[in-house]
């Protein structure tokens, strides 16, 4: 019903037909669902010592995978009641339907119903060390691979953009835009006409390498010493996903008695 809530009322005409107010449908159902959330959370967090599952401790449900769900399912909505009581947000405004999308995360309460589901955590902690290991040489790929983006390309005159009136190329008596060195040199004989979006320092090229890593290549008019870099991360991105999705898998097969020897 949350979820079917949050679709409808994403769509403008279906909201303003509901009514669009503070006490509309939506928002009164929002209001019940997360103090029944927030209650179930807190009866689970009061049981936790008397919990198997939870190892009998409060902590380590707090800690596991559905502990951190149910505490996003019910969080958002008393922090975005808090917000809207003390004038840090207005009512309507993009940052109080921002916490509208938490509400998907009650999704994942489905766990409770599909047995295989709630093996998802078990499988995770089993596979926690490989998880850390790949994610901090992502890491420090991502930043040193980063870094020579920034220094092989930020001169790069393909991610430069010029004004109409320049041309791309000039002679003797009129420079083109391509014909600079930096963007800032193109800036001084044309100011405010030059321009470049990327590349330009390291954490604008920190997000490029992100998107690069995933294997989505939106440019590709490298220098030679970038290209070399973009073929390391093409084999790199390889195994930064294969050895976590083998790690994950196997840890699944071994959780549900497929792969132990059982």
């Amino acid at each position: 019903v949350n979820i079917v809530s949050v679709v409808l009322q994403s769509i403008p005409e279906i909201d303003r037909y509901i009514g669009n107010e503070h006490s509309n449908f939506f928002n009164v159902l929002e209001g019940i669902s997360a103090i029944f959330f927030a209650t179930e959370y807190l009866l689970r967090l009061l049981s936790a010592p008397k919990s198997r599952a939870a190892l009998y401790s409060t902590t380590v449900y707090a800690t596991t995978f559905f502990g951190l769900v149910d505490f996003v399912s019910a969080a958002p909505w008393f922090i975005r009641q808090y917000l809207l009581f003390t004038g840090a947000i207005e009512l309507g405004s993009n940052s109080a339907r921002l916490f509208r999308v938490f509400r998907v995360a009650r999704i994942l309460e489905i766990e409770g119903f599909v047995i295989a589901f709630s093996k998802l955590d078990n499988v995770f902690r089993a596979s926690k060390e490989i998880l850390k290991a790949t994610g901090l040489m992502a890491l420090i790929i991502w930043i040193i691979c980063g870094s020579l983006f920034f220094i092989f390309e930020e001169n790069n005159p393909n991610w430069r953009e010029c004004d109409s009136s320049i041309p791309p190329w000039g002679n003797d008596a009129i420079p083109g835009c391509y014909d600079f060195a930096t963007t800032a040199a193109c800036n001084e004989v044309y100011p405010e006409m030059c321009k470049q979006e990327a590349f330009t320092d390291i954490p604008n090229s920190l997000y490029y390498t992100a998107v690069f890593l995933v294997g989505e290549w939106g440019l590709v008019d490298f220098t030679w010493p970038g290209r070399l870099v973009c073929m390391f991360l093409c084999v790199a991105g390889i195994g930064l996903y294969a050895i976590p999705t083998g790690a994950l898998f196997d840890s699944f097969g071994a959780i549900i008695g497929m792969g132990g020897d059982d």
